[in-house]
């Protein structure tokens, strides 16, 4: 199968995928308090997919663009640095799979890296296909990265309407003192937020 072949494929995949998500999600968001099984299995093809077509541009460097690659080289692995550093930060504050699939809305995590972003995850993951498509010089990785950025940009107000209605003035006051993608808290002084 040729290069334009799975990128065609993939493409076509992720488009089709982020149509049934986008029309199911808001539904589901807005009936219940937590996605179904399956809105999480098709969230999960997603960035299954865009994960691998990801995986395939960089080894290809595919869409290659003029970069000296000294330059390239180090100022992506910088960005997959600092990107992982934040992603698997924000992973290891929800302790849980559970909690950070929804399945589990115990408790609204604010501390750590959440203190600094209420979307750490979608941050950190950004800086790392930036990251690589610097490293790698690949047009196509950033192509995938505008992909993956518009579905963030898409689902994250659906998401903070979700929060809203889980955890009422917690996550108000939380939405209040923390930016939605990274910058000091607006209130240092007041260390931990009380959102439990």
């Amino acid at each position: 199968m040729t290069g334009i072949m799975v990128y065609g494929l993939g493409l076509t995949l992720l488009a089709l995928l982020g149509v049934l998500i986008g029309r199911r999600l808001p539904v589901e968001y807005r009936t219940s308090l937590r996605p179904s099984l399956l809105m999480i299995a098709m969230v999960w093809a997603f960035l299954a997919v865009h994960f691998s077509l990801v995986v395939v541009a960089a080894l290809e460097s595919a869409w290659r663009f003029s970069l000296p690659q000294t330059l390239a080289l180090s100022a992506g692995l910088l960005l997959i640095a600092v990107g992982s550093t934040v992603y698997l930060s924000a992973a290891a504050a929800f302790r849980s799979l559970k909690r950070m699939n929804f399945m589990d809305a115990t408790r609204l995590v604010t501390d750590g890296i959440y203190r600094w972003s209420r979307n750490p995850q979608a941050v950190g993951w950004m800086l790392v296909l930036l990251g690589l498509g610097l490293a790698r010089r690949s047009g196509m990785v950033l192509v995938l990265a505008a992909v993956c950025w518009l579905s963030f940009r898409l689902s994250l107000p659906l998401e903070e309407e979700l929060l809203r209605r889980l955890y009422g003035e917690a996550y108000g006051t939380y939405e209040r003192h923390t930016h939605r993608y990274f910058g000091a808290p607006r209130d240092l002084a007041r260390g931990k937020y009380d959102a439990a």
